[in-house]
């Protein structure tokens, strides 16, 4: 409707040359209330005409839509102040939003790889002792559930194969066992030999660290973090890949398997299971995903 695109040209414009503005923050109100007067705009709506509940089904569509808590709470902020402007002038006789709440705003769900990335990971082919290398710390972060710090200064005297186990040492120097899946005890088969060989070649004493590069040295922060870049983009994958990256992806999977909550918290070190229930939004939204997907009444009729 023409009648509500000119008040929001007003609008915008009022925030130039009376409030001053910054042309960021102006494009910033322009971008949220096209939002608005599109949806006005499905509707046959005036801005005049707006109530309480069009500003509820507003903000639930915000909602439906993916839209983030702080895009969100910026948004109807945004219209909010609008809403003011054209009261104070006579253009609209209620404040349709003065009763939305702000959306919450939660801890980001942590990024989660898919099984086929995991699988193209752990199977990925090695043919020198650095690929090798390489293949057996991924396999180790998804087996484990470590952090990075508890990978690398993982020894060999702390791998009790018979016991398909390892014991690893945590923050606050707290200990705990994790397990070793067959592929990982595979590729260990294959690598202590090639690691010994390594060591050999550079007559270098061997201080027992389990990953070391090919000059014999403990991995440093930086290199892993460079490994995972490269297969990142060797892979294609296209979100965020690092090494907390896997220990979500463990956790989740888990809680995927219907694992008690509680041996996830003792499997990943945690001493609050607060921190674990992080796992459980994640599986929940992993579950919602699905079930719109695959039940017949779940799907919206937009979508």
């Amino acid at each position: 409707m023409n009648e509500n695109r000119e008040r929001i040209d007003k609008y915008l414009e009022y925030l130039k040359k009376v409030r001053s503005f910054s042309p960021k923050t102006i494009i910033s109100y322009a971008h949220d209330l096209k939002i608005l007067e599109e949806y006005l705009e499905k509707r046959s709506m005036a801005l005049s005409d707006m109530v309480f509940e069009d500003a509820r089904e507003f903000d639930l569509m915000l909602h439906d839509q993916g839209y983030k808590a702080a895009s969100i709470n910026r948004i109807i902020s945004g219209c909010r102040s609008f809403y003011h402007y054209l009261c104070a002038n006579s253009y609209a006789t209620i404040q349709p939003f003065s009763r939305i709440a702000q959306a919450k705003q939660g801890r980001r769900l942590p990024s989660v790889l898919s099984e086929s990335e995991v699988d193209s990971l752990l199977n990925h082919p090695y043919s020198d002792y650095t690929s090798l290398m390489e293949v057996t710390m991924f396999n180790l972060f998804y087996s484990t559930g470590c952090r990075l710090q508890e990978l690398l200064g993982l020894k060999i005297s702390d791998i009790q194969l018979k016991e398909h186990r390892a014991l690893v040492t945590g923050k606050g120097s707290k200990q705990r066992f994790v397990f070793l899946t067959q592929r990982v005890e595979h590729l260990l088969g294959e690598y202590l030999p090639q690691r010994e060989t390594v060591l050999d070649s550079l007559r270098k004493e061997d201080d027992g660290t389990l990953l070391i590069n090919k000059k014999g040295n403990k991995l440093p922060n930086s290199s892993v973090h460079a490994i995972f870049d490269k297969y990142r983009d060797e892979l294609g994958i296209t979100k965020k890949f690092t090494p907390h990256v896997f220990r979500h992806t463990f956790a989740t999977r888990l809680l995927d398997k219907d694992t008690d909550i509680r041996m996830v918290q003792a499997l990943l070190g945690h001493e609050n299971i607060g921190t674990t229930q992080i796992y459980t939004h994640v599986s929940g939204a992993r579950l919602e995903a699905v079930y719109k997907k695959t039940h017949p009444h779940a799907r919206r009729k937009d979508e």
